[in-house]
């Protein structure tokens, strides 16, 4: 019995027809049945014996509900056998009616018996009482044990649900990812801390229970920073996300940042410290719903919240207004900005984000494909922002890589390693040395004219190497400034007088470029 589950080897030379070989299929709906398994095979070996079959082939699914047929690919490579003609037994053994599935649709259980039945082959259900002959008792008798397979799972539902959603409504967490900044420390039954779980972890004890808790300072600080941009400074969720990614600050998933991580933040009541419960549902794994917030169960005030809750409650707000301009229609964008006009007599970023119900500057973006041509069209052509950056963007990253690229070359010709991501705009060389690469642009005299370079908050790489560019077009690389990190600010000015403060560290060609480099190498080297 303990080797009924080995798959004996297919040979035709021993069995010519299918005439008494048979083909056996288990299931255990979770991990928790340990033997279940070998308990159906064992009680199928004893039938095969009485019945004088020989089990040739066996199909098992492990762990995977009977509410339907996906994901059990057990059932799945049965079925497949049997239609393509591969199947090389003429019996299906299966312990009882309930391990074939508990369908929901009673029928889809019946489609499966009549493919196999179709081809000539019997499904027997080993541990019943009636015999699978197709007969009026069995089909009755078969049809009522399919209704309360189904039923079974339909009552076990409703009480598993009733249970988590008291358990919920208790403060304790009910799977899933806790979040970014938060983490799940498991407690129990007098709820005294038994430690952190970490990705992947579970309880093990049903008297066991997790909270849900604040996650590191770090994580705490980035979910703070991003309502404070969201709601202080009225930057969106993508331009967020962008930040981020550029900042190279990791999230729980190791993925880059989406416009979707920080709208789940935003939305997310378990910074303020409540915990939500049965938001959706996905009843027996047919359709998953959204519910009513009527139905929601929270339990409020679990631990110290991360963001003031004035502020949530204004995200909240912020979110709501977002989604209903994203239903207006162009016409409607355009007379909000008209309006908006004819307030300020001139048109910004700056001006849409800090005027009351109006969408935001990205929306119109979006819409009209640039700022400028939206503006155009409310008639606002006296534009004072440098648009010519955005119409320059994709120049400029090209320019950027091949430049880098000629610099790398030149770099491993003196038999030193230099690799250049375009992603970061990062160029390490030697392996220790970092060197972040960034377009210094004109833009105008206001005493002096003046290029600027936008660093980001959190620089990855020691020096900057600035590429500056002609005053005439934007166009043309005229010479270079390799930075100390430590004399760049956040915006940093260059000018063309000797005078400057960044004079020293000008480069006229990419010859003197690369000799600096290598000497700074040599000195890391040595």
């Amino acid at each position: 019995m303990s080797h009924a589950l080995i798959v004996r080897p297919r040979t035709d030379l021993l069995s010519p027809t299918t005439e008494g070989r048979a083909a056996q299929y288990v299931r255990m709906s979770t991990d928790h049945q340990r033997y279940s398994t070998e308990n159906q095979a064992a009680a199928i070996a004893v039938y095969a014996a009485q019945h004088d079959l020989m089990i040739v082939r066996t199909y098992k699914d492990e762990g995977r509900s009977g509410l339907s047929i996906d994901r059990r690919a057990g059932l799945i490579e049965l079925i497949d056998d049997v239609r393509s003609g591969r199947a090389d037994f003429d019996h299906v053994l299966v312990y009882d009616v309930s391990r074939w599935g508990r369908f929901q649709d009673v029928d889809e259980s019946a489609y499966y018996e009549f493919t196999c039945r179709q081809v000539g082959i019997k499904v027997c259900y080993c541990a019943e009482e009636f015999d699978n002959d197709g007969g009026v008792i069995a089909s009755i008798v078969k049809n009522i044990k399919r209704v309360m397979a189904a039923e079974y799972s339909r009552e076990l539902s409703m009480k598993v649900h009733a249970g988590a959603c008291r358990v919920a409504s208790l403060g304790f967490r009910q799977g899933g990812v806790p979040g970014y900044g938060l983490q799940r420390e498991l407690v129990d039954e007098n709820r005294c801390s038994k430690g952190v779980l970490l990705k992947g972890q579970r309880k093990h004890l049903q008297t066991d229970r997790v909270l849900i808790q604040p996650g590191p300072e770090s994580e705490q600080r980035v979910v703070a920073q991003v309502f404070r941009e969201y709601v202080v400074h009225r930057r969106s969720r993508a331009s967020i996300a962008r930040r981020l990614n550029n900042e190279h600050v990791p999230n729980n998933r190791g993925t880059p940042w989406s416009e979707r991580m920080i709208h789940n933040i935003l939305t997310n009541e378990a910074y303020i410290g409540n915990c939500i419960y049965n938001r959706t549902s996905w009843r027996l794994r047919q359709v998953r719903r959204k519910n009513p917030p009527e139905l929601w169960v929270r339990a409020t005030g679990i631990f110290e919240p991360i963001v003031d809750k004035s502020i949530f409650l204004k995200a909240q707000e912020l979110s709501k207004d977002q989604n209903q301009y994203g239903r207006l229609s162009n016409e409607q964008m355009l007379r909000q900005l008209r309006k908006t006009l004819a307030m300020k007599g001139k048109l910004s970023a700056s001006i849409i984000t800090a005027t009351d119900a109006m969408p935001s500057a990205a929306l119109y973006a979006f819409r009209f494909g640039s700022l400028r041509e939206a503006f155009r069209r409310v008639g606002y052509i006296n534009y004072e922002q440098d648009f010519d950056y955005i119409d320059s963007r994709q120049w400029s990253d090209a320019e950027l890589s091949k430049q880098a690229s000629v610099l790398v070359a030149r770099i491993r010709a003196q038999g030193v390693a230099a690799v250049f991501d375009a992603d970061s705009e990062v160029m390490t060389v030697a392996g220790r040395l970092a060197i972040s690469l960034r377009m210094a642009r004109y833009q105008g005299a206001r005493h002096v004219p003046t290029w600027l370079i936008h660093r980001r908050r959190i620089e990855p790489a020691g020096l900057i190497l600035a590429l500056r560019l002609d005053k005439e077009t934007n166009r043309k690389v005229v010479d270079y400034f390799l930075l100390p990190l430590n004399e760049a600010k956040q915006v940093i000015g260059l000018t063309a007088t000797s005078r400057s403060r960044f004079a020293a560290y000008r480069c006229p060609t990419m010859d003197d470029v690369l000799r600096v480099i290598m000497t700074k190498v040599a000195d890391l080297l040595t």
